[in-house]
């Protein structure tokens, strides 16, 4: 079936769907996948941190005050419904959510200045983990079709919310990326922004990105390093990478919230994956951390944060700042043994 524009098929059977209104079905393994406010729910497990009955709640509650609140409403609207996630945490993720847009223009400037592609390259881009969708903006401008996934139903939801006030109306859907509801050869690009980290299995979910990507096709991710010395992305502590998880887990508990669930990659091991699931030439490098990012760290972190950026462009210091750096950046192809030129185009 289509939705939006874009053929969808079974997460877990990869067959063909049917829309019946307010549910997707796959006639051949039998599942039945929910529509919530106008997003399909295509996961085959929860999102790690809720079940899918809570989730569907929080997004159903969070979509009621579509009318009455901006983004930026519905954001602090989220958190202020969200007790488990204590002050200081709320505050920091915020912060992020609210100056994503020039991080993901940033980003997005970055992988395609590794390719050979043109600042526009058009086709067809897929995001893994679009979160509240600032990365889908940024490309929307670039390419022909732009469609995001993430595996948090409620995140979908402030996702439509932005996108909404950007005019834009893309296709967004509830997935897990372990299990991508598209035919193969489906994209010219798979990205995924600050996400390997989070996800249950790994190496199936770059498996997955690969049989998606057409040939020739692109993917592009960043991660944060597991041995940087910065902050924890997670829990703001210097360094707190290296710490063992029962600490980390301790300290985050202490503070009233809940232990991140993840699995940090280094630079080889992230390489080592990549190539693992067909992925050509995988090159790992250091993105820039751009002035509107910069703007929300103290004067002693920006100073941090300035020579990162000069020493990034050095080759001693990009060589060191790969081991110990805050954020790795991927660009790689499709393995060439995988003949796959019919991308699909909805």
């Amino acid at each position: 079936m289509i939705f939006k524009g874009v053929a969808l098929a079974c997460p877990s059977c990869k067959s063909e769907l049917t829309d019946c209104g307010s549910s997707l079905n796959c006639a051949v393994c039998g599942k039945v996948f929910p529509i919530i406010s106008g997003i399909p729910d295509l996961r085959v497990f929860p999102d790690p941190y809720i079940g899918f009955d809570a989730d569907r709640e929080k997004a159903i509650k969070l979509a009621s005050m579509w009318e009455v609140l901006d983004f930026k409403g519905m954001v602090q609207y989220y958190y202020e419904n969200t007790q488990v996630v204590p002050p200081q945490h709320a505050y920091l993720y915020s912060r992020g959510l609210l100056s994503a847009g020039a991080r993901a223009v940033s980003t997005l400037d970055g992988w395609l200045n590794e390719t050979s592609l043109p600042a526009n390259p058009g086709g067809s881009f897929l995001e893994i983990g679009c979160g509240t969708a600032p990365l889908l903006i940024a490309a929307a401008g670039r390419y022909d079709r732009v469609v995001g996934i993430d595996i948090a139903l409620r995140w979908l939801i402030l996702a439509r919310k932005r996108l909404d006030e950007s005019g834009l109306d893309l296709p967004i859907l509830c997935a897990c990326a372990e299990a991508l509801p598209f035919p193969d050869s489906s994209f010219h690009c798979v990205a995924s922004e600050s996400t390997l980290e989070h996800l249950a299995d790994q190496p199936r979910a770059l498996r997955e990105a690969h049989r998606v990507l057409g040939e020739p096709g692109y993917f592009f991710a960043t991660t944060p390093n597991r041995f940087t010395l910065g902050p924890d992305p997670q829990t703001g502590i210097i360094a707190g990478t290296y710490f063992p998880k029962q600490l980390t887990a301790y300290l985050v508990e202490r503070q009233g919230g809940i232990p991140p669930k993840r699995n940090l990659l280094s630079r080889r091991k992230l390489k080592a994956m990549l190539v693992d699931a067909g992925m050509r030439d995988p090159s790992i490098t250091l993105p820039e951390i751009p002035p509107t990012q910069q703007e929300q760290f103290s004067g002693v972190m920006r100073r941090i944060i300035a020579m990162y950026n000069h020493f990034r462009t050095n080759k001693l210091g990009r060589w060191l700042l790969l081991a110990i750096g805050p954020l790795l950046s991927v660009v790689a192809r499709k393995h060439p043994a995988q003949k796959s030129t019919n991308l699909a185009t909805g």
